[in-house]
């Protein structure tokens, strides 16, 4: 289970930096390692992700992070992310918050089937985040149905 988190959460802070990569088309996320996963309850849990970012453009803050990993078009996993300022022309490891909760109308005996087999064609992901200049402008960004699949073979 601990992969399979880890495998989803590499692929929402992907999306994160790539999407942003519209803007800041050098910003890179070089590595990803799970820090730590703590449950919270039955459906919910606290990961925490070190992720080394290489940005030779200027700050940018991401906030509003949030995601929907779906199955068969079926949402399955709703995450968030704290804020995050990516220093200007650095490469740093930021440690990154993703809190998670499995959706109520999802079975959560199929997530454990993908610990065995991770099968992640099935596999998509919406994301939305605002990335915010440090002058104050900004924009919210929304993807929607990006295979998770193809951002794993990114990173």
């Amino acid at each position: 289970m601990k992969k399979f988190v880890l495998i989803l959460m590499t692929a929402l802070a992907g999306v994160c930096l790539s999407s942003c990569s519209g803007s800041f088309k050098d910003i890179k996320l070089t590595s990803c390692e799970l820090v730590s996963l703590s449950p919270r309850g039955l459906s919910a849990f606290d990961a925490v992700l070190n992720l080394s970012i290489d940005n030779p453009a200027p700050q940018v803050t991401l906030s509003e992070m949030s995601a929907v990993i779906k199955m068969n078009q079926v949402p399955c996993l709703h995450l968030t992310a704290e804020d995050i300022t990516i220093s200007p022309r650095t490469e740093l490891i930021y440690s990154v918050t993703f809190h998670g909760t499995m959706d109520e109308n999802f079975n959560p005996f199929t997530l454990l089937s993908l610990v065995k087999q991770p099968d992640l064609a099935a596999m998509t992901i919406d994301v939305g985040f605002r990335g915010t200049l440090k002058s104050g402008l900004g924009k919210y960004f929304e993807y929607k149905d990006i295979p998770v699949k193809d951002l794993i073979g990114q990173i």
